[in-house]
């Protein structure tokens, strides 16, 4: 994993990242507590790939918010093992991300939270993925197949389909 991992730009591990986290969002039931605040992190996440106006500290409140509304809250508050699993992938996705925006505009000092974040974290979210046994295998690859033709179209609603959601 760490050799492919390697060859990908930092749009196509942002992707990776996010990709993940969809289809593992796309096992949590809408009706579960805070689901639109979930969906809403994903969407702002997806944006930033585009839209230069969208910073990490825009994306680091979504993971930890002053207010306790943010995704590490909702992992912590999660009833069932299974919400759990799902809020604490996406948590490492979109921490990600914003971490992977504060290297990219040359911010010195991160957050505290972020600064545990490193390229090398990548092994584990897909262990812990696998682990979670509501993603298989094959889903995974896919993903990694789409990142390695560079002729795949890598939008969201692209790669949804392409993975059932």
């Amino acid at each position: 994993m760490n050799k492919i991992w390697e060859e990908f730009d930092d749009n196509e591990k942002k992707i990776l990242y996010l990709s993940l986290a969809e289809k593992m969002f796309s096992f949590m039931d809408a009706t579960t507590p805070n689901y639109s605040e979930g969906r809403k992190a994903l969407d702002v996440c997806w944006n930033s790939l585009t839209d230069t106006k969208i910073t990490g500290d825009d994306i680091y409140i979504l993971i930890d918010s002053p207010d306790y509304n943010d995704i590490g809250e909702f992992a912590e508050q999660a009833e069932e093992l299974k919400d759990a699993e799902i809020w604490y992938v996406l948590l490492d996705s979109v921490a990600y991300v914003a971490w992977k925006m504060y290297k990219e505009s040359g911010v010195k000092f991160l957050p505290q939270a972020l600064e545990g974040i490193d390229e090398d974290r990548i092994s584990d979210f897909i262990e812990n993925i696998e682990k979670s046994g509501l993603m298989k295998k094959e889903d995974i690859e896919e993903v990694l197949g789409m990142l390695n033709d560079r002729d795949s179209d890598l939008t969201k609603e692209h790669i949804q389909s392409k993975l059932g959601i």
